[in-house]
């Protein structure tokens, strides 16, 4: 299965697929989705008032977390701080209580100047302006430097733009930023394989695999990977192994119909 530029799926397709995710809520879903250790950043000698915050749409523990702290893991603090248990129904419009300390208001301050951008490029990304989004997504970052979602868009954004290389050293950085989160290492692994670099392709979509196994994507671009750097076998086994778990899957006829080519290659003379 030899992939072009124009005709592979993971290089046309699947871009769209990571565009539609990463677009449609990037701020809630990212922080909802990853599991981090707790800190407790904002406490105790650091803590200099409790504000009071009102859930916006779109709005989770974690994302709270991170705009306040940069730290998504400190949503287990922010529960604790509320008494919120297993059970509490979390929405739109109630009211949290947030220790914060100086360090805590000025990151506030910048990630919501920064949400402004954000929210004005992703729009600009959804109507096909990459050219401008790009330069959004980039002043965004200026403004918070740690937003890590609108380093993620931007990737993919400069991916679907045809711009590699440098899809390839911002989804780095948010890969570093943001460890652990299988979307952005498929992306990641997706920019390395589209800049022709198959074998730094194929360990980060390993390791979205690993980090989720019902990743579609990834699990088929993983196959096709092994595939172009000639580990024959080991892709016989990951596109059965795809077509076991997503026998209707968005790749299946394409994996189906190289596992037959692969067979009758074997049985040629």
């Amino acid at each position: 299965m030899k992939l072009n530029a124009s005709d592979r799926p993971t290089a046309s397709r699947a871009v769209r697929i990571v565009v539609a995710l990463c677009l449609a809520a990037l701020a809630a879903g990212l922080a909802a989705g990853c599991s981090f250790l707790p800190v407790k950043s904002g406490s105790g000698a650091g803590t200099t008032e409790v504000i009071s915050h009102t859930v916006s749409p779109g709005e989770t523990l974690a994302s709270i977390a991170d705009d306040y702290y940069g730290a998504p893991g400190a949503a287990s603090y922010l529960a604790d701080v509320n008494n919120l248990n297993d059970g509490f129904a979390f929405a739109t419009g109630i009211t949290l209580e947030v220790p914060v300390g100086p360090d805590d208001i000025e990151r506030y301050r910048r990630r919501t100047e920064a949400k402004i951008i954000y929210n004005r490029e992703t729009m600009l990304a959804q109507a096909g302006d990459h050219l401008k989004a790009q330069e959004e997504f980039a002043t965004a970052l200026e403004v918070d430097p740690s937003f890590v979602d609108a380093a993620y868009n931007l990737g993919v954004v400069l991916l679907a733009a045809g711009d590699t290389e440098r899809a390839v050293a911002v989804l780095e950085q948010t890969v570093a930023m943001r460890p652990d989160e299988p979307l952005t290492e498929f992306a990641l692994g997706k920019a390395h394989f589209d800049a022709g670099r198959t074998i730094n392709a194929l360990v980060h979509f390993d390791r979205a695999v690993e980090l989720d196994p019902s990743l579609e994507d990834a699990r088929f671009a993983r196959a096709v990977a092994l595939l172009e750097i000639g580990r024959r076998d080991s892709a016989i086994v990951a596109l059965d192994s795809y077509l076991r778990e997503f026998p209707d899957g968005v790749w299946a006829a394409e994996a189906r119909s190289e596992l037959t080519r692969l067979a009758n290659e074997s049985v040629s003379p």
